[in-house]
């Protein structure tokens, strides 16, 4: 039997727990190894690796920022791995590589010309074509059951989303339309509810827009997008880190049956006329004013959502090691 080895950047009890993973780049992607279609192979998930000698493809999983005391270790077993003649896959799903960050430090320390490269999104395949030539797009799937279209009149809306996005909320707070009542469900990480926390002095919140703040989890959000009237997802497509961003936002805004608002990345043109661009002033002021006007381009989108269920997109994965 075939082993796999998926290195993430927290300790790991059972394989299975990385579909509780707070890094959606990680908990989209390396959860679908355990899937029935897997069943062939012995699948290992973990920050570091027991006996390297025993794993067959090994997957390197999103870099954090925040931890150091991995980097070395990492490194050694991607050297190793390369030693060997075995197979490894870097899973890149945020563009680090220019970054004076620890990620980019990393990349730029393991990855190699030839290296097999998976990227999220078509954009982000683009920022790494001059320099690697086995680049891979697979997708995010969808991890919940597609909802029904709600068709809520109330201003009431859902973000949802790592801290890293969070930046891109506070703008387009401080820039919210004074004149609409609305209320607002901001759910994120523990780090995202301290860096609200740290900037709150920073934020200038409009009078008539009430914020809740959650922490996020698949039951929270269910939850939330009951009693929302759409989602909104800010961004900046100028941003080199975050521009080459996957569609795993907007196709699980829509299977929470919700109509949308959200930046123009490129992967989310897929979408294109069945979201709002929260970037056009006139757009978004007409979202924010009923919702429930644009609930029909929401069954639109969900006929295409149903083309990222875990199944369709993990055949995929299973043809790079084949």
């Amino acid at each position: 039997m075939k082993s796999v080895h998926w290195l993430v950047p927290h300790k790991v009890i059972e394989p299975k727990d990385i579909s509780l993973s707070n890094l959606a780049s990680i908990r989209f992607r390396a959860s679908l190894f355990n899937l029935p279609i897997f069943n062939k192979f012995k699948l290992s998930i973990n920050e570091s690796i027991d006996d390297l000698d025993k794993i067959d493809y090994l997957f390197i999983s999103k870099f954090p920022s925040n931890r150091d005391d991995i980097i070395t270790n990492w490194l050694n077993i991607i050297d190793n791995h390369r030693r060997n003649g075995k197979k490894i896959f870097f899973d890149y799903t945020d563009h680090h590589l220019d970054k004076e960050t620890l990620a980019g430090q990393f990349y730029r320390a393991s990855l190699k010309p030839n290296d097999q490269i998976i990227t999220s999104s078509e954009k982000l395949k683009n920022h790494l074509a001059a320099d690697y030539k086995n680049i891979t797009i697979i997708e995010d799937p969808i991890e919940i059951d597609i909802q029904k279209v709600k068709k809520n009149k109330d201003s009431s809306f859902l973000f949802f989303g790592h801290h890293s996005n969070l930046k891109y909320l506070f703008n387009l707070i401080n820039n919210w339309d004074y004149k609409i009542q609305s209320n607002l469900v901001i759910q994120t990480s523990t780090e995202g509810m301290s860096e609200i926390r740290n900037q709150s002095q920073h934020i200038s919140k409009p009078p008539n827009l009430n914020i809740q703040f959650q922490l996020w989890s698949i039951e929270n959000m269910l939850k939330a997008s009951a009693n929302v009237s759409g989602v909104i997802i800010p961004g900046d497509i100028s941003d080199a880190r975050k521009n080459g961003v996957s569609h795993n936002r907007l196709i699980t805004a829509f299977a929470l049956g919700l109509p949308v608002a959200a930046t123009r990345y490129q992967s989310y043109l897929e979408f294109d006329h069945q979201f709002l661009d929260i970037d056009n002033q006139t757009e978004f002021e007409s979202f924010l004013k009923n919702p429930s006007l644009y609930s029909s381009r929401v069954e639109m989108a969900q006929k295409k959502v149903k083309n990222y269920t875990q199944e369709m997109v993990a055949k995929k994965w299973l043809n790079l090691i084949k």
